[in-house]
């Protein structure tokens, strides 16, 4: 006979089961790990991708990905101009996504800006996976936590990092290769695995198509890495030539490739003298960034002028420091508390080369953007997150106290450099150190609860400047030469030498109103400043001015943010800008192109305004470049496929006695000078509208 057991007020115990396992699934979430997780994602998202469609773009690369977004042929090459007539000076697989997101969302700063975004985002969940990872098998099951939070946090908290990500320049996807890399090397030396030793080398290879041959700076510490491996001599030797070999080959894939088309099937080759793709990588953006001058070399390349002179303390200069420097010294340490602590060889050996290589070779080349320097982070996170958890783990009460220490120190030293910016926070960061250590000293370890809460503000006192460094990148932003901080919210070069003038753009600074014009006219840096290499002083280019007028597609500009008009620098139009572009549309008749400017950089404002149109680059990027020729451009006006040409060019590199412009003497711009030539000669100056020319079909 059977009871019922309706209203007993016994629970059903068909729903039993389902209420354990999501009271289970609740306690997991709840986790250490997962809360922490989410936390650093959200925390990440938020600060990297918040207001995003408010910000600035690069209209340079914006143009860039408008370009390629038009056909697979200009993605593929790169090209510069939707007509595919000259390609990037770099290969283009930074551009690849954000060329794909034009072409599905449509063009506007949230969608060439948001892939960098997004990649920087990843980027900081690999390296905390990664350090899990590495953390658990070196048998630290209660400090796997610590370190993979840690080390996303120390990632998240660059503030060179943070910077790029709200830009549309090509570092982040190049960060994100690298945290590929560091996933499969990690584990390559830790199980002196071929395969992932394959797996490296094929990421880097993916780096090399961001970054070209920076990539391959991570192949000396992970060879050395692997070499310490429990294998013989003769398996380690022949696992490195393999997988060495398969990098090499997928490296040079996209270099093949160009090379193999005939150059009457593709875009220019920029940057080079001979329309080779070889030449671009390896003496454009190879031996020409180590030239012992800033502005040019053999190669014409630009060296960027913006992070002080070469040498082994450039990375702590007024101009870098507050970018990348807070955790160097501390992640030196690392280096030696892992060491001594005993964590696996293999693996300290290749984060610990890769972090001196990396800092060796930007102490070494000649000129760079302080951007460059956004790859420091994967390294010093890593060996930061791992340190600590080991120290925690073991209780190794001088370790943590060293490394806690050694960054609050570090903290106020460079937080000193910049008067009047955050000092309160770097204060905080101080006593938080003091905190912690106090905890530690006096035993709060001891209990489970009380050792995550010392944990937390250990954390905090390693980090927190650098982070609110970060956060305030939202604020104040500048895709041209993105930096975070001091020199971002107080208008400065962005870390232009004192007294550089506006050579190179004059980023907004010091105050002078004579200061030279450049990347757009920005205006220079104290009074009567000069211009640098050659520019022309004073004012912008043709594309566009130095004002910064509202928000991006119709919303309000904040601090630095400027309208979604013409522009090298991503400044509004001005009246004559307009005036040329009402023109041109106007009177353009049946021609397949808008107009011809001289160099890429004049051309990016008239790609981006009329969302596509064919505007001819004349000498690409540089302005030197010889595409296209003279006997091209006269069939072009001849058969009617261009009418006009805008001579002026004087805020971007090219022409206008500019960066390799008309003004420089290599032979390489004999083409371009003799276009100038050509049009001044053959064309007509269009009535009212200054340097716009027209010519007639013949």
């Amino acid at each position: 006979m059977t009871t019922s057991t309706l209203g007993s007020g016994v629970p059903d115990a068909a729903g039993a089961p389902s209420t354990a396992a999501s009271r289970l699934v609740l306690r997991r979430i709840l986790r250490p790990w997962p809360l922490g997780l989410g936390a650093l994602t959200a925390l990440s998202a938020f600060a990297y991708l918040w207001a995003l469609q408010l910000g600035q773009r690069s209209e340079y690369y914006a143009a860039i990905a408008l370009s390629m977004s038009q056909s697979w042929a200009n993605l593929l090459f790169g090209s510069v101009d939707p007509a595919g007539t000259v390609s990037l000076d770099k290969i283009p697989g930074s551009y690849w996504v954000p060329a794909l997101f034009v072409r599905l969302f449509g063009f506007s700063t949230w969608s060439v800006n948001a892939p960098n975004a997004l990649a920087t985002v990843a980027a900081v969940l690999l390296a905390a996976f990664t350090a899990r990872r590495i953390a658990r098998g070196f048998g630290l099951e209660g400090g796997a936590t610590l370190a993979g939070l840690l080390a996303g946090s120390a990632v998240a908290a660059t503030p060179i990092l943070a910077a790029v990500a709200r830009s549309n320049q090509p570092e982040s996807f190049f960060v994100l290769a690298l945290a590929l890399a560091a996933w499969a090397a990690t584990k390559a030396v830790e199980r002196a695995s071929a395969r992932w030793l394959v797996g490296a080398g094929a990421f880097i290879a993916l780096a090399f198509q961001m970054y070209m041959l920076e990539a391959w700076a991570v192949w000396p510490a992970l060879a050395a890495g692997y070499l310490v491996t429990r294998k013989s001599w003769w398996r380690k030797i022949r696992d490195l030539a393999v997988a060495g070999a398969v990098s090499l080959v997928l490296s040079l894939t996209w270099i093949a490739v160009v090379a193999l088309i005939p150059a009457s099937s593709r875009p220019y080759v920029g940057g080079t003298y001979s329309n080779d793709p070889f030449e671009m990588v390896f003496g454009y953006n190879g031996l020409g960034r180590f030239s012992a001058t800033a502005d040019s070399s053999d190669y014409r390349s630009f060296t960027p002028p913006f992070s002080g002179e070469a040498g082994v303390l450039r990375l702590f200069n007024v101009e870098v420091a507050g970018q990348v420097a807070w955790l160097i010294p501390v992640a030196l340490l690392a280096i030696v508390v892992l060491l001594v602590l005993r964590m696996r060889l293999p693996v300290v050996v290749f984060l610990g080369g890769w972090l001196v290589t990396f800092l060796a070779m930007f102490s070494a080349v000649a000129g760079m953007h302080q951007f460059y320097t956004a790859s420091l982070a994967l390294p010093m996170g890593l060996l930061v997150g791992l340190a600590f958890a080991v120290a925690r783990s073991r209780r190794v009460l001088w370790a943590q106290l060293a490394m806690i220490g050694v960054a609050a120190l570090t903290a106020v030293l460079v937080g000193l450099a910049y008067p009047g910016y955050l000092l309160w926070v770097v204060i905080v960061q101080g006593v938080l150190a003091l905190v912690a250590g106090a905890l530690l000293v006096v035993g709060a370890r001891r209990r489970a609860r009380a050792r995550g809460w010392v944990s937390v503000i250990a954390g905090a006192a390693l980090l927190l400047t650098p982070a609110a460094w970060s956060l305030d990148a939202m604020n104040h932003e500048n895709s041209i030469n993105p930096v975070a901080g001091a020199q971002s919210a107080m208008g400065g070069m962005g870390g232009g030498f004192a007294g550089m003038g506006g050579g190179f753009g004059g980023f907004p600074g010091g105050g002078g109103s004579s200061g030279a014009g450049g990347f757009g006219g920005f205006p220079g840096r104290g009074p009567g400043a000069a211009a640098g290499n050659g520019q022309p002083g004073g004012g912008g280019s043709s594309v566009p001015g130095g004002s910064d007028a509202g928000g991006r597609d119709g919303g309000p500009a904040r601090d630095g943010a400027s309208s979604d008009g013409m522009g090298a620098a991503g400044a509004g139009r001005s009246g004559s800008e307009d005036a040329v572009l009402a023109y041109v549309q106007a009177n353009r008749g049946s021609a397949s192109y808008l107009l011809a400017t001289f160099g890429a950089q004049s051309a990016a404002g008239y790609i981006t305004a009329t969302d596509g149109d064919s505007v001819l680059p004349i000498g690409g990027f540089s302005g030197s470049d010889p595409a296209p020729t003279l006997d091209t451009f006269e069939q072009l006006v001849s058969s009617g496929q261009l009418r006009f040409v805008l001579m002026s060019s004087d805020g971007g590199f090219g022409g206008g006695g500019g960066f390799g412009g008309a003004g420089s003497t290599s032979s390489s711009d004999s083409e371009v000078s003799a276009i100038r030539e050509w049009v001044t000669q053959n064309c007509t100056a269009v009535d009212g509208i200054t340097d716009l020319y027209s010519c007639s079909a013949g």
